[in-house]
């Protein structure tokens, strides 16, 4: 019996969009899995045995009562997802979908689909219990398990100086707020600016640093805090996603030794107020409330964040989760 994990193959993407999947992969080297690759391409071309004759290749060698942990999303059409469960359900194999991101939970859908695909699976990898009961409201039945973080390779920074000073990296576009943002502190942003803000200038307390890697970021973050703020509008519903998913945005400010700022209704946030990881705020004025954080404080989240960083450097999340699907299967460790 064989462990896979599979890797979706998209060279064009940017790098920081490929690290959660790609350390996942790397983690589960060292535990004796092997890697099921997928290239990423355009299949709403092709016909159903076009499509066939691809996922068999990658398939071929998949044997009964292997395990498959399958990370999802991988962009390619719902039919694909569709005949990639069915072949693994036709080869007998243990399946397993690990969830990096899950669009009808984040996004105003019509006609979703990808509930009845985790229905397919066996095993169903979820951020939080908050995740996991609002699949099982709409109609999710497989067993799940919890994945709250993911783990972020990278060189041990220095350890992050005190200051009031906020940090922003990700993805813009799910944050128009940054358009017009008018608080008293500083916001430090990294990032690619999205083509459409291309004609906006930042306002005065919003410095962009533009974009780094997922390695050369960790150590960018000298001082103060990571920020955690998506919005809702134009029918996407960033911000109520929050209430379910974990951000790898969360790793990368833990593993930078940076106290975490995010909604209080937030998972994460439920997470940093359980441990004490920096604070939580119910909107966006409220940012300003940084400024009274002493300098024993900063030095308190910072103390109850290092086993959290610690166990993100050392890809504890990842071998923990892969423990429990072996587990689930009454498969023995290697």
């Amino acid at each position: 019996m064989t462990n896979y994990v599979t890797h979706t193959i998209e060279p064009w993407m940017p790098l920081g969009a490929l690290k959660a999947k790609q350390d996942i992969i790397d983690i589960a080297l060292t535990q004796h899995w092997q890697v099921l690759p997928l290239a990423r391409y355009n299949d709403s071309r092709d016909t159903i045995s076009q499509r066939q004759n691809n996922i068999n290749l990658w398939c071929d060698a998949l044997r009964e009562n292997d395990t498959v942990v399958h990370q999802f999303p991988t962009y390619m059409s719902a039919a694909f997802e569709q005949q990639f469960i069915a072949t693994l359900n036709q080869r007998r194999v243990h399946s397993v979908i690990l969830i990096h991101d899950i669009e009808p939970l984040r996004l105003t859908k019509q006609q979703p689909w990808e509930f009845d695909l985790l229905n397919a699976y066996d095993l169903v990898v979820v951020h939080s219990q908050a995740m996991a009961d609002i699949l099982a409201h709409n109609g999710v039945m497989s067993d799940m398990i919890i994945h709250a973080f993911f783990d972020y390779l990278a060189p041990t920074p220095s350890i992050a100086n005190y200051s009031h000073q906020i940090n922003f990296a990700g993805t813009f576009q799910k944050s128009p707020w940054l358009q017009t943002y008018n608080g008293q502190l500083p916001i430090t942003l990294f990032g690619a600016k999205p083509r459409k803000w291309q004609h906006i200038d930042w306002p005065e307390h919003v410095h962009f640093q533009g974009n780094l890697d997922p390695i050369a970021i960790v150590a960018a973050f000298q001082s103060g805090f990571g920020l955690l703020w998506d919005s809702d509008f134009e029918g996407k519903t960033y911000q109520t996603y929050t209430r379910y998913n974990a951000p790898h945005k969360a790793s990368l400010y833990l593993r930078a030794g940076l106290p975490l700022i995010a909604w209080s209704q937030s998972a994460i946030g439920q997470i940093i107020q359980k441990h004490h990881l920096g604070i939580t705020i119910d909107n966006l004025s409220q940012l300003d409330q940084v400024a009274t954080i002493s300098k024993d404080d900063y030095y308190g989240f910072q103390k109850h964040l290092s086993p959290f960083q610690l166990r993100l450097q050392n890809g504890d999340y990842t071998k923990s989760t892969l423990q429990k699907i072996n587990a689930a299967f009454s498969i023995d460790e290697l």
